[in-house]
């Protein structure tokens, strides 16, 4: 299928906020603090390794893990209910913190005059995580909390793991495509700390060494292409694609027990998407009738060194080209579902931007963005269990 790019209406991000936690842990001070564990002392070069090869040197947690009492509480039994009402607790603030910044940042870009008259224009909300849950959800309390429509359609997205933002993405594109006057919100709530154990006590050192916790939200409308043509820095959605990956069934595992969401990456996770990644996203750009050097942005889901390394290697990209996926790494670990969503909130932030790169470079800040066009097209993708590989092709004016 060949994408056509004469269509008037597209689903558009017409709006995005991130957040995290107040609370920050150093990387130094979290491989001191863990290699000190009595019982992990005799790992203590291998663990301070593995947190120095993370290339992160800060993330965001709702609770402080580098305390005596958290690490008492993360191996007792039976504490699935605790936790969730943390998720509860620690999320519903932060999540209508993010959206509410969302729903300011949309009213810059459309033609409504209004805050209620925005968000009487929502018509679907998709609640999207994998470190919690409950029923009423979290976005049935938003519903109330943001003042939205009583009659609004809600879709919850669970255990998508770090692919589940373009699960929800997809979702809220077929809804504004179905009805051009609404407009739909997605938000993705990742709360990792909650889950913390040590019980398999080297993945549980590696899985706490990664993971960070954040919270993002957009806004999805249906834009015309007259409208495209006078707006700058607009992300408009023309595809989405997803393949799941032959023989990579142990590459991501997502599980529940009695003291929480539990994780189980397995040592094969990165040659699976060496050796998986590049092929796929040729094959689905050459099935739209482009190839890869049509392509000029890319969002690499910042999941890991291991992850942002091999989908280079895979899809033969520079340290440039993937700038944004590093710094958001480095910055916040990896926020799964969220973490793909904070790169396109700093890609659309330094677009048109003098502020240089980490690498003192300026080059992707172009509103070129590379040669003097008025449009680029990029590739977004992150990864779920299965392993599945879950994308969008975008545009950005």
């Amino acid at each position: 299928m060949v994408i056509d790019f004469s269509r008037k209406l597209e689903p558009s991000i017409e709006g995005i906020a991130t957040g995290v936690p107040a609370h920050v842990v150093f990387q130094d001070d979290a491989a001191e603090f863990v290699a000190n564990i009595p019982e992990l002392k005799q790992h203590e070069h291998r663990i301070k390794k593995i947190y120095k090869n993370t290339r992160i040197q800060a993330r965001h947690l709702a609770i402080n893990l580098l305390t005596n009492e958290t690490l008492a509480f993360s191996r007792k039994r039976n504490t699935i209910e605790e936790r969730m009402h943390l998720f509860e607790k620690f999320g519903v603030p932060l999540a209508t913190e993010v959206a509410s910044k969302a729903f300011l940042r949309t009213l810059k870009c459309t033609r409504f005059l209004t805050l209620d008259d925005l968000k009487e224009s929502v018509g679907l909300i998709v609640f999207v995580t994998s470190t919690g849950f409950s029923a009423p959800g979290i976005d049935a309390k938003l519903v109330k909390i943001l003042g939205l429509r009583r009659d609004i359609a809600r879709i919850p997205i669970n255990f998508m793991g770090c692919a589940a933002a373009m699960n929800g993405i997809r979702a809220g594109c077929n809804y504004v495509r179905a009805n051009p006057s609404r407009k739909a919100l997605v938000i993705c709530l990742e709360l990792s700390s909650i889950n913390a154990v040590f019980e398999d006590q080297m993945n549980d050192v590696i899985i706490h060494s990664i993971f960070g916790d954040g919270c993002a939200a957009v806004v999805i409308g249906a834009c015309e292409g007259e409208e495209l043509s006078k707006r700058q820095n607009r992300f408009v959605i023309r595809d989405n694609f997803s393949y799941l990956s032959k023989n990579t069934e142990d590459g991501i595992i997502l599980g529940v027990r009695d003291n929480g969401v539990t994780c189980l990456l397995s040592r094969e996770l990165p040659n699976y998407i060496q050796d998986n990644v590049g092929s796929i996203i040729n094959n689905y750009l050459e099935s739209r009738n482009l190839t890869k050097a049509n392509i000029d942005l890319w969002v690499v889901h910042p999941g890991g060194t291991k992850i942002v390394e091999n989908a280079q290697v895979s899809l033969g990209l520079s340290d440039r080209q993937v700038a944004h996926s590093w710094e958001i790494l480095a910055q916040y670990g990896n926020t799964l579902s969220c973490a793909s969503l904070f790169v396109i909130d700093r890609m659309l932030s330094r677009i048109g931007s003098t502020e240089a790169n980490s690498d003192g470079s300026n080059e992707v800040n172009e509103k070129n963005f590379l040669d003097g066009r008025k449009t680029s097209l990029g590739i977004a993708f992150s990864f779920s269990p299965g392993v599945g590989i879950e994308g969008l092709l975008f545009e950005m004016f």
